[in-house]
């Protein structure tokens, strides 16, 4: 039979380089989701008689535009997985699960992380998917499964390309490679489409985690359950009690220390609230995802519940013809620190930063103060409509979803913003 391995498409885990391994894994990105409609095309000809993928969302969605349009139900088959990480789950150091499977090509199959699977473990249950695949009878198949699952699965079972040979060649996401055979008389290779994205396997010198700067929308879809505020991403979570939610704090303390990362706590009755961003470079990176992620695993371990709603961020806006006049002032009044050449910070992180929009010329009968409100993007709409409710009126939704100009009965503004369209 012929047997068609494709890896599925892009993820915002692919962009931040972190180990994602679990079930149900990242979704897939816009890029993910136009990679995934190519294999219409690029397959365009080729007999193929069924169809599998893993039971990781992201495979069933880089199948789901072929399977439709072939008429074909997917099978899902947990074989399929990807390599699991174990204790590495969500890391942006590959160091420990890289070394692992480059033990398995010396002979070492009994290697793993902590907490992951060896050789014996994955290679039993992806052989066992590609048998069921095969003893179904089919002329031709396609599969979609995982970047390290299908270099090593194809390096120890393919005859025909060596694991130097897997290695370095590039699997890029929506990477299709064709093989013959059989599991009883083997499998040949024949294709190995290469496509023209960047390959995260760190077979290539991978960057350090907190020079990955992630863009707004990265960084909110790579953490999911947190949400992008201001520059960094925040969880708000609620706890039976006082002591359940500081023995979390305590647990979140020790796995921050064991990742040199320094997370902001706010703890409160039995409400905690995070927030995590890299202050040398003033954004998120793949380091504060890292962390995310791994604190993610703790609240759903210990019971905690998230509550994005409660999430709110507040800015005050001063309008000005001459900000360099003026903020000294401000400065000194509020004991703040600057923060770049048109913006306060209070060290602490306790009181609301204050920044200085630059006027091109005075207004007279504006307020020259007004709030800016950053509340989560699936929350905006909401707090909008409740402002409006409440006696408010709408100025401008000229520049939404970033921002939303609202007033009150006496004309006192405040803007609504999200992270949404500043990218």
């Amino acid at each position: 039979m012929r047997l068609y391995l494709v890896r599925h498409g892009r993820t915002p885990s692919n962009v931040a380089r972190l180990l994602d391994t679990a079930i149900p894994g990242a979704e897939l990105d816009p890029t993910g989701h136009e990679q995934a409609r190519t294999l219409v095309e690029r397959l365009d000809g080729h007999t193929v008689d069924a169809v599998y993928a893993s039971d990781l969302i992201r495979t069933q969605q880089t199948l789901a535009p072929f399977a439709e349009q072939r008429g074909l139900e997917p099978t899902i088959l947990g074989g399929l997985r990807e390599i699991q990480a174990g204790e590495d789950e969500m890391a942006s150091s590959w160091g420990r699960y890289v070394g692992s499977l480059k033990a398995w090509g010396e002979g070492d199959l009994a290697a793993s992380v902590p907490g992951g699977e060896d050789a014996h473990a994955f290679y039993e249950r992806f052989d066992d998917a590609i048998a069921q695949i095969a003893a179904a009878g089919h002329e031709a198949a396609l599969l979609v499964s995982h970047g390290a699952a299908l270099r090593m699965w194809i390096a120890a079972r393919v005859q025909g390309i060596d694991l130097a040979e897997v290695v370095g060649r590039r699997l890029g996401n929506t990477t299709v490679v064709t093989l013959d055979g059989d599991p009883e008389q083997g499998w040949t290779f024949v294709a190995w489409d290469e496509i023209e994205e960047p390959d995260e396997w760190p077979a290539s010198p991978t960057p350090e985690p907190e020079l990955v700067e992630l863009t707004r929308a990265e960084a909110s879809a790579a953490a999911p359950g947190w949400r992008y505020l201001l520059g960094r991403l925040h969880l708000t979570t609620d706890w039976a009690d006082f002591g359940e939610a500081a023995s979390f704090v305590a647990a979140v303390a020790e796995l921050a220390g064991a990742l040199d990362h320094h997370p902001e706590v706010d703890l409160r009755g039995n409400r905690v609230h995070l927030a995590v961003g890299t202050h040398e470079v003033a954004a998120v990176t793949s380091r504060d995802v890292t962390l995310a992620n791994r604190v993610s695993v703790l609240v759903h371990e210990r019971g905690g519940h998230p509550v994005p709603t409660a999430l709110t961020e507040v800015e005050i806006a001063i309008d000005t013809m001459d900000a360099a006049a003026i903020l000294p002032f401000w400065k000194a009044v509020l004991d703040y620190a600057e923060d770049g050449d048109d913006a306060l910070i209070d060290p602490q992180r306790i009181g609301p930063p204050v920044w200085f929009q630059q006027l091109h010329e005075p207004r007279d009968v504006r307020n020259r103060i007004h709030l800016d409100v950053t509340v989560a993007h699936d929350v905006a709409e909401r707090r909008i409509a409740a402002a409006l409710a409440s006696g408010g009126r709408l100025v401008s939704d000229a520049n939404a979803p970033a921002f939303t100009v609202l007033a009150d009965a006496d004309g006192n503004e405040a803007c609504v913003c999200t992270w949404q369209g500043r990218d």
